[in-house]
Protein backbone atom coordinates (compact mmCIF):
# COMPACT_ATOMS: atom_id res chain seq x y z
CA UNK A 1 0.00 0.00 0.00
CA UNK A 2 1.51 3.29 -1.06
CA UNK A 3 1.89 5.81 1.76
CA UNK A 4 0.96 9.47 1.58
CA UNK A 5 4.54 10.71 1.21
CA UNK A 6 5.35 8.37 -1.68
CA UNK A 7 2.04 9.11 -3.38
CA UNK A 8 2.74 12.84 -3.26
CA UNK A 9 6.24 12.32 -4.64
CA UNK A 10 5.04 10.13 -7.50
CA UNK A 11 2.17 12.52 -8.27
CA UNK A 12 4.65 15.33 -8.73
CA UNK A 13 6.38 13.41 -11.49
CA UNK A 14 3.43 12.22 -13.61
CA UNK A 15 0.45 13.70 -15.39
CA UNK A 16 -1.51 10.53 -16.17
CA UNK A 17 -5.25 10.89 -16.44
CA UNK A 18 -5.36 14.46 -17.71
CA UNK A 19 -7.74 15.65 -20.41
CA UNK A 20 -7.62 18.75 -22.61
CA UNK A 21 -9.69 21.81 -21.77
CA UNK A 22 -10.54 23.90 -18.71
CA UNK A 23 -12.51 22.73 -15.71
CA UNK A 24 -16.27 22.44 -16.05
CA UNK A 25 -18.51 25.15 -14.64
CA UNK A 26 -21.51 24.14 -12.56
CA UNK A 27 -24.34 26.48 -11.68
CA UNK A 28 -25.77 26.30 -8.17
CA UNK A 29 -29.09 27.76 -7.09
CA UNK A 30 -29.49 30.47 -4.50
CA UNK A 31 -26.97 33.03 -3.32
CA UNK A 32 -24.21 31.81 -1.04
CA UNK A 33 -22.07 33.98 1.23
CA UNK A 34 -18.63 32.39 1.64
CA UNK A 35 -16.64 34.01 4.44
CA UNK A 36 -13.04 32.95 4.79
CA UNK A 37 -10.03 33.94 6.86
CA UNK A 38 -6.54 33.34 5.50
CA UNK A 39 -4.58 32.96 8.72
CA UNK A 40 -1.04 33.79 7.67
CA UNK A 41 0.45 36.25 10.18
CA UNK A 42 4.24 35.98 10.05
CA UNK A 43 5.29 38.42 12.80
CA UNK A 44 5.30 38.54 16.56
CA UNK A 45 2.64 36.42 18.22
CA UNK A 46 1.81 39.24 20.63
CA UNK A 47 0.51 41.36 17.74
CA UNK A 48 -2.31 38.85 17.20
CA UNK A 49 -3.10 38.21 20.86
CA UNK A 50 -6.83 37.87 21.43
CA UNK A 51 -7.75 37.37 17.77
CA UNK A 52 -9.01 33.80 17.96
CA UNK A 53 -10.86 34.44 21.21
CA UNK A 54 -12.76 37.31 19.62
CA UNK A 55 -13.39 35.36 16.42
CA UNK A 56 -14.97 32.54 18.41
CA UNK A 57 -17.10 34.99 20.41
CA UNK A 58 -18.39 36.92 17.39
CA UNK A 59 -19.03 33.93 15.18
CA UNK A 60 -20.85 31.99 17.88
CA UNK A 61 -22.94 34.91 19.10
CA UNK A 62 -24.04 35.82 15.56
CA UNK A 63 -24.03 32.23 14.25
CA UNK A 64 -21.60 33.06 11.43
CA UNK A 65 -20.04 30.11 9.59
CA UNK A 66 -16.50 30.68 8.32
CA UNK A 67 -13.55 28.77 6.90
CA UNK A 68 -9.97 29.28 8.06
CA UNK A 69 -7.22 28.61 5.53
CA UNK A 70 -4.00 28.41 7.55
CA UNK A 71 -0.43 28.67 6.32
CA UNK A 72 1.89 26.07 7.74
CA UNK A 73 4.49 28.66 8.70
CA UNK A 74 1.95 30.51 10.85
CA UNK A 75 0.78 27.26 12.45
CA UNK A 76 4.39 26.33 13.17
CA UNK A 77 5.15 29.72 14.73
CA UNK A 78 2.05 29.61 16.95
CA UNK A 79 1.40 25.91 17.53
CA UNK A 80 -0.16 26.26 20.97
CA UNK A 81 -2.47 29.07 19.86
CA UNK A 82 -3.73 26.99 16.93
CA UNK A 83 -4.05 23.87 19.07
CA UNK A 84 -6.15 25.80 21.58
CA UNK A 85 -8.29 27.27 18.80
CA UNK A 86 -8.89 23.87 17.26
CA UNK A 87 -9.62 22.25 20.60
CA UNK A 88 -12.36 24.82 21.18
CA UNK A 89 -14.03 24.69 17.74
CA UNK A 90 -13.36 21.21 16.35
CA UNK A 91 -16.92 20.01 17.02
CA UNK A 92 -18.58 23.28 16.05
CA UNK A 93 -19.95 23.29 12.46
CA UNK A 94 -19.54 27.07 12.28
CA UNK A 95 -15.76 26.61 12.01
CA UNK A 96 -14.05 24.93 9.05
CA UNK A 97 -10.23 24.67 9.18
CA UNK A 98 -8.31 24.19 5.92
CA UNK A 99 -4.86 24.93 4.47
CA UNK A 100 -3.03 27.73 2.62
CA UNK A 101 0.35 26.13 1.71
CA UNK A 102 3.38 26.37 4.01
CA UNK A 103 5.12 29.54 2.86
CA UNK A 104 2.31 31.26 0.91
CA UNK A 105 3.51 30.18 -2.51
CA UNK A 106 1.89 30.93 -5.86
CA UNK A 107 1.40 28.47 -8.70
CA UNK A 108 1.38 28.32 -12.52
CA UNK A 109 4.14 30.85 -13.06
CA UNK A 110 6.00 30.97 -16.33
CA UNK A 111 9.31 29.18 -16.59
CA UNK A 112 11.99 30.80 -14.47
CA UNK A 113 9.56 32.91 -12.41
CA UNK A 114 8.46 30.37 -9.84
CA UNK A 115 9.48 27.36 -7.80
CA UNK A 116 10.16 23.95 -9.27
CA UNK A 117 7.47 21.29 -9.06
CA UNK A 118 9.51 19.45 -6.49
CA UNK A 119 9.81 22.58 -4.33
CA UNK A 120 6.06 23.23 -4.56
CA UNK A 121 5.32 19.60 -3.70
CA UNK A 122 7.66 19.75 -0.70
CA UNK A 123 6.01 22.97 0.50
CA UNK A 124 2.48 21.55 0.40
CA UNK A 125 3.59 18.22 1.84
CA UNK A 126 5.21 20.03 4.76
CA UNK A 127 2.07 22.13 5.27
CA UNK A 128 -0.22 19.10 5.25
CA UNK A 129 1.94 17.08 7.60
CA UNK A 130 2.01 19.97 10.07
CA UNK A 131 -1.76 20.40 9.68
CA UNK A 132 -2.20 16.75 10.63
CA UNK A 133 0.17 17.06 13.57
CA UNK A 134 -1.54 20.11 15.10
CA UNK A 135 -5.18 19.46 14.13
CA UNK A 136 -5.13 15.66 14.08
CA UNK A 137 -6.27 15.39 10.47
CA UNK A 138 -5.26 16.34 6.95
CA UNK A 139 -7.10 19.29 5.37
CA UNK A 140 -9.85 18.80 2.82
CA UNK A 141 -9.05 21.93 0.83
CA UNK A 142 -6.70 24.76 0.08
CA UNK A 143 -6.99 28.38 -0.91
CA UNK A 144 -4.41 29.16 -3.56
CA UNK A 145 -2.13 32.08 -2.86
CA UNK A 146 -1.84 34.99 -5.27
CA UNK A 147 0.25 34.54 -8.39
CA UNK A 148 2.02 37.87 -8.96
CA UNK A 149 3.71 38.70 -12.20
CA UNK A 150 3.07 37.11 -15.56
CA UNK A 151 1.33 33.76 -15.14
CA UNK A 152 -0.64 31.20 -17.05
CA UNK A 153 -4.39 31.87 -16.99
CA UNK A 154 -5.31 28.41 -15.75
CA UNK A 155 -4.05 24.98 -14.81
CA UNK A 156 -4.43 23.22 -18.15
CA UNK A 157 -2.62 25.75 -20.32
CA UNK A 158 0.67 23.82 -20.34
CA UNK A 159 2.12 20.48 -19.32
CA UNK A 160 3.93 22.09 -16.36
CA UNK A 161 0.75 23.62 -14.96
CA UNK A 162 -1.08 20.30 -15.43
CA UNK A 163 1.63 18.66 -13.34
CA UNK A 164 1.08 21.23 -10.60
CA UNK A 165 -2.62 20.44 -10.40
CA UNK A 166 -1.93 16.71 -10.49
CA UNK A 167 0.45 17.19 -7.58
CA UNK A 168 -2.25 19.04 -5.62
CA UNK A 169 -4.81 16.34 -6.41
CA UNK A 170 -2.34 13.77 -5.14
CA UNK A 171 -2.60 15.35 -1.71
CA UNK A 172 -6.17 14.06 -1.49
CA UNK A 173 -7.76 17.50 -1.90
CA UNK A 174 -11.52 17.86 -2.20
CA UNK A 175 -11.69 21.60 -2.95
CA UNK A 176 -9.57 24.49 -4.20
CA UNK A 177 -10.54 28.02 -5.16
CA UNK A 178 -11.09 28.73 -8.85
CA UNK A 179 -8.15 31.15 -8.99
CA UNK A 180 -6.44 29.31 -11.88
CA UNK A 181 -9.42 27.51 -13.41
CA UNK A 182 -10.14 29.85 -16.32
CA UNK A 183 -13.56 30.80 -14.91
CA UNK A 184 -14.65 33.91 -13.04
CA UNK A 185 -13.03 33.43 -9.64
CA UNK A 186 -15.43 35.82 -7.96
CA UNK A 187 -18.60 33.96 -8.99
CA UNK A 188 -18.11 30.44 -10.25
CA UNK A 189 -18.18 26.99 -8.78
CA UNK A 190 -16.70 24.30 -11.01
CA UNK A 191 -15.32 20.79 -11.09
CA UNK A 192 -11.96 19.74 -12.49
CA UNK A 193 -13.38 16.75 -14.34
CA UNK A 194 -11.74 17.66 -17.66
CA UNK A 195 -8.44 17.52 -15.84
CA UNK A 196 -9.41 14.06 -14.64
CA UNK A 197 -10.81 15.06 -11.24
CA UNK A 198 -14.62 15.36 -11.18
CA UNK A 199 -14.61 14.99 -7.40
CA UNK A 200 -12.59 18.18 -6.75
CA UNK A 201 -14.70 21.31 -6.26
CA UNK A 202 -13.59 24.74 -7.38
CA UNK A 203 -15.10 27.48 -5.22
CA UNK A 204 -15.51 31.27 -5.65
CA UNK A 205 -12.95 33.55 -4.04
CA UNK A 206 -12.71 37.35 -4.13
CA UNK A 207 -12.84 40.68 -2.25
CA UNK A 208 -9.59 40.45 -0.33
CA UNK A 209 -9.50 42.83 2.62
CA UNK A 210 -5.89 43.68 1.80
CA UNK A 211 -7.31 45.99 -0.88
CA UNK A 212 -10.57 47.34 0.59
CA UNK A 213 -9.62 47.48 4.29
CA UNK A 214 -5.85 47.58 4.61
CA UNK A 215 -5.09 49.89 1.66
CA UNK A 216 -8.61 51.37 1.43
CA UNK A 217 -8.45 51.49 -2.34
CA UNK A 218 -12.20 52.02 -2.70
CA UNK A 219 -12.94 54.52 0.06
CA UNK A 220 -14.90 53.57 3.15
CA UNK A 221 -14.56 49.75 3.49
CA UNK A 222 -18.13 49.01 4.54
CA UNK A 223 -19.68 51.37 2.00
CA UNK A 224 -17.68 49.60 -0.70
CA UNK A 225 -18.61 46.07 0.43
CA UNK A 226 -22.29 46.97 0.80
CA UNK A 227 -22.28 48.47 -2.69
CA UNK A 228 -20.68 45.37 -4.14
CA UNK A 229 -23.14 43.16 -2.31
CA UNK A 230 -26.07 45.17 -3.66
CA UNK A 231 -24.80 44.64 -7.20
CA UNK A 232 -24.10 40.94 -6.76
CA UNK A 233 -27.42 40.28 -5.05
CA UNK A 234 -29.18 41.93 -7.98
CA UNK A 235 -27.41 39.52 -10.33
CA UNK A 236 -28.08 36.54 -8.03
CA UNK A 237 -24.31 36.00 -7.71
CA UNK A 238 -22.55 34.37 -4.80
CA UNK A 239 -20.62 36.67 -2.44
CA UNK A 240 -17.17 35.41 -1.43
CA UNK A 241 -15.35 37.49 1.17
CA UNK A 242 -11.65 36.98 1.83
CA UNK A 243 -10.43 38.24 5.20
CA UNK A 244 -6.95 37.88 6.66
CA UNK A 245 -6.19 37.40 10.33
CA UNK A 246 -3.69 40.26 10.45
CA UNK A 247 -5.82 42.72 8.44
CA UNK A 248 -8.94 42.02 10.51
CA UNK A 249 -7.01 42.49 13.73
CA UNK A 250 -4.51 45.22 12.88
CA UNK A 251 -6.32 47.38 10.29
CA UNK A 252 -9.99 47.21 11.26
CA UNK A 253 -11.49 50.13 13.22
CA UNK A 254 -11.57 48.11 16.44
CA UNK A 255 -10.61 44.76 17.94
CA UNK A 256 -14.23 43.74 18.40
CA UNK A 257 -14.61 42.55 14.79
CA UNK A 258 -17.70 44.74 14.64
CA UNK A 259 -17.25 45.10 10.88
CA UNK A 260 -17.75 41.33 10.47
CA UNK A 261 -21.08 41.52 12.29
CA UNK A 262 -22.22 44.44 10.12
CA UNK A 263 -21.25 42.78 6.84
CA UNK A 264 -22.95 39.53 7.78
CA UNK A 265 -26.13 41.30 8.88
CA UNK A 266 -26.21 43.10 5.53
CA UNK A 267 -25.65 39.83 3.67
CA UNK A 268 -28.52 38.15 5.48
CA UNK A 269 -30.81 41.08 4.71
CA UNK A 270 -29.89 40.63 1.03
CA UNK A 271 -31.00 37.03 1.11
CA UNK A 272 -27.59 35.37 1.23
CA UNK A 273 -27.18 31.95 2.80
CA UNK A 274 -24.07 31.77 4.97
CA UNK A 275 -22.11 28.55 4.66
CA UNK A 276 -18.62 27.12 5.16
CA UNK A 277 -16.55 25.86 2.27
CA UNK A 278 -16.62 22.25 3.44
CA UNK A 279 -20.43 22.37 3.62
CA UNK A 280 -20.48 23.60 0.02
CA UNK A 281 -18.44 20.54 -0.89
CA UNK A 282 -20.85 18.24 0.94
CA UNK A 283 -23.77 19.70 -1.03
CA UNK A 284 -22.55 18.14 -4.26
CA UNK A 285 -25.69 19.00 -6.21
CA UNK A 286 -24.59 22.65 -6.04
CA UNK A 287 -21.37 22.09 -7.93
CA UNK A 288 -21.45 18.68 -9.61
CA UNK A 289 -24.79 19.12 -11.35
Amino acid sequence: MINRRNFIKSSALTVAGFYAGACVQKISTGKLFLLRYDTEWWGEQSEMEGFFEQVIKVHREDKIPASFFCTGLTINNRKEVFRDFYSEVKNDPLFDIQNHSYQHIGLCKKQGQGLSLEEISDDYQRAFELHQKVFGRFPDGISLCGTPGESYPYFDSSESTKREFHMLAGLGLKMVNTHLSGFDESSDFCTYERLGYPGIMGFPSAYSDTSWMQRREFGDPLVYIFREMDQRAGLNHHMPLMLHDWVSWQHAPDKELAFVRKIVEYARNKGYQLITHIDCYRNKAWWQG
